[in-house]
């Protein structure tokens, strides 16, 4: 599997009522597109960095908001679409 299909997949997985809009958005929006790929690696970092040791705490914080703060920005976008 392309990497750039399983960052869509993990968005679906995380937005299952909006598949059809991702996928749209996905393939004809660069910043959406964008967004799935930032979003994906920041999700990769963040358990990477959840399983190394307590003193990354400020660090996995930081990646969890980035995270939240990527998950409304997907969320706008499709909002946009209804």
């Amino acid at each position: 599997m392309e990497a750039k299909n399983f960052q869509l997949q993990v968005v679906k997985e995380r937005f299952p009522l909006e598949e059809r809009e991702i996928g749209r958005l996905y393939y004809h929006d660069m910043e959406f597109r964008a967004i799935c790929e930032d979003y994906y690696l920041c999700l990769f970092y963040l358990g990477k960095f959840r399983k190394e040791s307590s003193e990354k705490n400020e660090t996995v914080e930081e990646y969890e908001k980035i995270m939240h703060d990527l998950e409304s920005e997907l969320l706008e976008r499709l909002k946009k679409l209804r």
